[in-house]
């Protein structure tokens, strides 16, 4: 029996059928000579008799064979033991991923190699599972880039609305809610209700300036019983529409049919100084509504604003150049932030407070740290607000350090956050934005503070939220939810060694 014959007798004698990865001995010109039932499932070889089959028809490309046997054979000589080798074979119509460990077979007399022993182990599914990733997230990175874009365009024309809306306002001016926010009904009420009441006296005083015939000659019998009907309307606006905010859309469209029929008065028949009165008037209210509109939709850019600014940092974060943290005073990171709301919080008439500045120093990314600042003062100032007019809504940043870390609160009179989110976590989750948050109409991404928090953890920080009611008197109240709260959102971050 010569050395082959020997060493196939020796390796048949070991139970090696049913092993769940591939055994194999090959020819060195690959002729199989023996091999597993779990090779010739991989190969899509008989399950049973003989094998007539050569390793190398199954290479997609013949040079990697000798490429992998030039290498075991080095590894050999150099007595560094070999490798496994990924190996890409095709079966039929189907590529398939095999992993090789391979030693050589030798002649015992001469050293000659004879043949190859080894095994395979099919990873085709890890390799096309990892080829899917790699190109879902060649995918994802190319989506988050045009996110990121088009958020940045968003941005931009935001920017353009805001400069648009308030040269409408300059010219719109005086401002009766100048010195107020725009969500505060009670003013907004008492305002339109004033300028409702004129308008109404001026029609009730301009449909008896004249007799039935030069009345009808200037104007349209239907056109005269749209006034009444719009004079009616004006004295029961607030109890055919409660909700405040509803009004002045539908004051606007009373206005307006007021001015177009002053417009279409056929004029000779009627005092010209009547005419003007009860359009002055209409002009009045029709520019009231106007300005409360720009105001309020500016007020929403100006959330937006920053809402699609933290989002398009949010969104971009994995895929722009990772920058090194640099040691930066709390006092000139908080100033930048303050810098970037200050417009937001003159518009929203929320006054920013600061006490105990500190003199310490931070690690930290900048781009993030002040971003996530920028959300805890953001979120302070949108969901703050004050019953007592014309005492301005507040939002206290206190600063002060304890055991090695800088601790920077936020702190605001306003709208609650239940004890539940808070406890349960829900506040942080991404996109969770809070029962009452919605207050008034408030606009947000739930973004914010799931940021912040993610980036405090990554400076070795953390992000705490409490909430808790302004009075006392209120605690078993039904109307718990219905006053303001005193909210804190504190961040922490460890003071530069």
């Amino acid at each position: 029996m010569n050395n082959q014959s020997s060493s196939i007798h020796a390796f048949e004698n070991f139970d090696f059928r049913e092993l769940p990865i591939g055994v194999y001995m090959t020819s060195f010109e690959g002729e199989f000579q023996v091999c597993n039932k779990a090779i010739r499932r991989i190969l899509n070889l008989p399950l049973d008799g003989p094998i007539n089959a050569n390793i190398k028809q199954f290479y997609v490309n013949p040079e990697e064979r000798d490429n992998a046997i030039s290498k075991l054979l080095k590894h050999e000589k150099d007595g560094t033991g070999s490798d496994k080798v990924l190996l890409h074979f095709r079966v039929g119509e189907r590529d398939v991923f095999v992993e090789d460990f391979c030693k050589s077979l030798r002649n015992k007399q001469n050293g000659e190699v004879i043949g190859f022993i080894g095994c395979l182990v099919d990873v085709t599914n890890e390799i096309e599972a990892s080829k899917h990733e790699r190109e879902l997230q060649k995918r994802v990175k190319e989506l988050t880039f045009d996110i990121g874009r088009i958020l940045h365009t968003s941005n931009t024309t935001l920017l353009m609305t805001d400069q648009t809306l308030t040269s409408i306002i300059n010219v719109l001016e005086p401002n009766p809610f100048d010195d107020m926010p725009v969500s505060a009904s009670d003013r907004l009420s008492k305002i339109l209700s004033e300028k409702s009441g004129f308008l109404s006296s001026a029609i009730e005083k301009f449909m008896l300036i004249a007799d039935d015939e030069r009345r009808l000659k200037s104007l349209t019998k239907n056109r005269w019983l749209s006034l009444e009907e719009d004079a009616i309307f004006l004295r029961s606006f607030e109890k055919i529409i409660p909700e405040v905010e509803l009004r002045p859309s539908a004051l606007y469209k009373i206005a307006r049919n007021v001015s177009e029929i002053c417009n279409e008065i056929e004029l000779g028949y009627l005092p010209r100084e009547a005419i003007r009165d009860l359009h002055r008037e209409a002009w009045h209210l029709l520019k009231v509504t106007i300005l409360y509109d720009a105001l309020k939709t500016r007020d929403a850019v100006l959330q937006m604003e920053i809402a699609l600014q933290t989002l398009r940092e949010y969104v971009t974060s994995d895929i722009r150049e990772t920058k090194n943290r640099v040691k930066m005073k709390i006092d000139n990171l908080l100033n930048q932030v303050i810098g970037r709301l200050s417009s937001y919080a003159e518009n929203s008439h929320v006054k920013i407070k600061i006490k105990g500045k500190v003199d310490e120093f931070v690690y930290v990314n900048e781009r993030e740290i002040v971003r996530a600042l920028t959300n805890l003062l953001h979120n302070s100032i949108k969901y703050s607000w004050h019953r007592e007019f014309p005492k301005p809504a507040w939002v206290l940043i206190n600063t002060f350090v304890s055991n090695g870390k800088v601790f920077i609160e936020f702190e605001n009179w306003g709208v609650p956050i239940s004890a539940e989110e808070i406890n349960d976590g829900s506040i942080f989750e991404l996109g969770y934005r809070g029962a009452w948050s919605k207050d008034r109409g408030r606009l947000g991404t739930g973004i914010g503070l799931t940021d912040a928090k993610r980036v405090a953890i990554s400076h070795g920080g953390d992000v705490f939220v409490e909430s808790r009611p302004a009075r006392s008197k209120f605690l078993k109240s039904p109307d718990y939810y219905d006053q303001p709260f005193i909210t804190k959102a504190t961040i922490i971050i460890p003071t530069a060694l």
